[in-house]
């Protein structure tokens, strides 16, 4: 599916760029383009970035030692 229709980027690239290191969208822009032209997409962006964002600290919650 593509996210970024002026730019002809698709969800897979922006899931590498976010995977790679882009915590905002400007930084996703930066990383692979979408984003940068209109603007329709920085919402989708914007929420794949939280989304990523979230895993990752639900998933450091799961390996965190438990407090005896």
């Amino acid at each position: 599916m593509f996210v970024c229709i002026c730019n002809a980027v698709t969800e897979s690239e922006v899931r590498a760029a976010i995977h790679e290191g882009a915590r905002s969208r400007e930084e996703v822009t930066q990383a692979c383009q979408a984003g940068g032209d209109c603007g329709s997409c920085h919402h989708m962006i914007e929420e794949m970035v939280e989304e990523h964002e979230e895993l990752i600290s639900a998933a450091s919650l799961v390996r965190a030692p438990c407090a005896a």
